[in-house]
């Protein structure tokens, strides 16, 4: 991976770990497709309110924000990728 970690603040781990304990909750009732879209679509929501609300559009265009945001979200793509991946291939090796 080229690009350094997304920072994010160890507090909020905990707030990441509740989302995927409740999509993996979900599981039991809607397909993995429709939990990951709902949560991709809550996700983009969010942030656009944000874009909104807090007035980054007087210096932002949307152009730039989406450009933004979705370079951000392939770096984390890729970060859980590099991780989730090296943990399996660890798994493998003790098991």
């Amino acid at each position: 991976m080229t690009n350094p970690a997304v920072a994010l603040p160890p507090q909020l781990h905990a707030c990441v770990n509740d989302f995927l304990a409740q999509a993996n909750a979900m599981q039991k009732t809607y397909p993995y497709d429709a939990i990951s879209a709902s949560i991709l679509y809550a996700a983009s929501r969010y942030n656009v309110h944000g874009f909104v609300q807090q007035g980054d559009a007087a210096y932002f265009s949307r152009v730039d924000f989406v450009s933004y945001m979705t370079d951000l979200y392939k770096r984390m793509l890729n970060e859980q990728l590099d991780v989730l991946t090296a943990a399996a291939e660890e798994a493998k090796k003790e098991s």
